[in-house]
């Protein structure tokens, strides 16, 4: 999946139909591959992405669920500092 960029400068990625571990992976490298003032990064994804969580934290990122209904999740991402 192509992540894009908002006219804000916020990140999307959409990362429904894909199986584990490639969300995880897909995440891992746009967040990788942005630069220090990319602070906000939004995830669509089938389920909830459970392993991903540590992984952000000790990259220095929040994830936050957003209400999406209950086909799909929703997070929005934060970069810490």
């Amino acid at each position: 999946p192509q992540p894009r960029q908002d006219d804000e400068g916020d990140w999307h990625l959409d990362l429904r139909g894909l199986q584990p571990p490639q969300p995880f992976v897909a995440t891992m490298r746009l967040i990788e591959s942005l630069r220090a003032d990319a602070a906000v990064i939004h995830l669509q994804l089938d389920r909830d992405p459970l392993p991903l969580y540590a992984e952000l934290a000790a990259r220095g990122w929040r994830a936050e669920r957003i209400d999406a209904g209950s086909s799909e999740v929703r997070l929005q991402l934060t970069r810490l500092g």
